[in-house]
């Protein structure tokens, strides 16, 4: 029951859909526990941005909108998240919803970019360059003393760029005042991404020592022992030694 109840209070916008008479849908880009994700398009300039829709029965005073709007604009020169524009307000079933508006990043869903590729992972060499990539982007939020709270593949868009990637979260999770378990969350979330990238459990057993020195059998006590923050990853992605 309460499984069909949440299925109910979705959004699931289709594409082509007004929005509050100056947007429309073009398709979706992921979802979590506050709201949904969407590119859109502003109707009066054709200027595509993204959308997050937030539940009215998860934020129905706008509180947590706010407070995502003003922790992206405090955290505006962290080049991995999305840059915040504006908000709006929208009546979707008659009821008040809260739209935080910000650019629009290309690339795909980490989730499905790994989907078409070979074994549905990333070479060595691929996987630990993502890994920089990502980590090199949070630690200067890690170093602010922030957090972000919902890295997993479904937040992140990444594409190929030259003989790198680029990458971007799309959303965060406020869990309230940061403190040091919410960075470690963070440290936890990213080393499990990383294990996604490069094959997950059935291809453990076959990686490289650089990459078990990294995901440490996925034993949190491990991993904390060694990494205790984005910026922890970092420096040791770039001294690593090959053999």
């Amino acid at each position: 029951m309460e499984r069909a109840t949440r299925q109910s209070r979705r959004f699931d916008f289709a594409p082509g859909r007004k929005i509050a008479g100056k947007y429309e849908i073009e398709r979706p880009l992921g979802s979590g526990w506050e709201g949904e994700v969407y590119a859109i398009i502003e109707r009066t300039t054709g200027i595509r941005r993204a959308a997050k829709f937030y539940y009215p029965y998860r934020d129905p005073t706008g509180k947590a909108a706010i407070a995502y709007a003003r922790k992206l604009d405090a955290l505006r020169h962290c080049p991995i998240l999305m840059q915040y524009h504006h908000q709006e307000v929208a009546y979707v079933r008659k009821r008040k919803v809260t739209i935080v508006i910000s650019e629009l990043v290309e690339g795909r869903k980490l989730s499905e970019f790994l989907h078409v590729q070979r074994n549905h992972a990333l070479s060595t060499f691929e996987a630990l360059h993502v890994l920089h990539t990502l980590v090199r982007g949070i630690a200067p939020i890690h170093a602010r003393g922030e957090y972000h709270g919902d890295i997993h593949d479904d937040n992140i868009i990444i594409r190929r760029a030259g003989i790198g990637f680029e990458v971007k979260l799309i959303d965060f999770f406020d869990l309230g005042r940061p403190n040091r378990w919410k960075i470690h969350k963070d440290v936890l979330n990213l080393i499990e991404v990383f294990h996604t990238i490069v094959g997950g459990r059935e291809r453990y057993a076959k990686q490289p020592k650089v990459v078990k020195d990294i995901i440490r059998g996925q034993k949190d006590s491990l991993i904390l022992q060694r990494f205790q923050s984005a910026g922890d990853i970092q420096r040791h992605l770039e001294n690593l030694t090959w053999d």
